[in-house]
């Protein structure tokens, strides 16, 4: 069981983020009403520019409040569902631990999810296939780690094991060299 080429996966599409849609929208709002007072304050237009500058920062607070009630919320409607991929991990923890590296690479793919965003996941994953010699595996699940957390020593490390036994030298030379330009973890 393993991971497809990154070739083959197929195009998300974006979901547009509301909150920071709001953000930018006030920030429009607050530019486009300075522009209206001060426009006001030297008579081309016909508008008090105290009542237009104190209408759009009220304005434009009111939908930044907004945006920060969505956030909230929306991290908040996924507590539920962080405590459950937390006690998931825990029990592929408890397999990895136990050396029982398929039960433990079936949990942390399923926890990898389909962005493929949750590191230590994928970090755990690429340490189960080490376990399992499946170094093409390793090679393609430790990258997707690094592109999330490239300063990691012990990943850059277990990449250029990879590449060596898969015989690309020169690719493990290049994982090593970034390995050392790092410290070690807990440094």
């Amino acid at each position: 069981m393993g991971f497809e080429s990154e070739a083959f996966e197929p195009e998300r599409p974006r979901e547009i983020n509301k909150s920071k849609l709001l953000i930018v929208l006030a920030g429009v709002i607050i530019v486009g009403g300075m522009l209206v007072a001060l426009l006001g304050g030297y008579g081309i237009l016909a508008v008090n520019p105290g009542m237009v500058a104190g209408f759009s920062f009220l304005v434009a607070s009111i939908m930044v409040c907004c945006a920060a009630v969505m956030v909230t919320g929306s991290v908040a409607s996924r507590l539920p569902e962080y405590s459950e991929m937390e006690d998931k991990f825990r029990l592929g923890m408890h397999y990895y631990d136990s050396e029982e590296w398929d039960e433990a690479l079936k949990i942390f793919q399923e926890l990898i999810g389909p962005n493929r965003d949750h590191k230590r996941a994928l970090y755990y994953a690429a340490r189960c296939y080490e376990k399992m010699d499946n170094w093409e595996q390793v090679k393609y699940t430790i990258r997707r780690y690094l592109e999330l957390q490239p300063n990691d020593r012990e990943a850059w490390e277990l990449l250029a094991t990879a590449h060596k036994r898969l015989f690309e030298y020169e690719k493990a030379e290049e994982a090593q060299r970034r390995a050392e330009d790092l410290q070690p973890r807990g440094e």
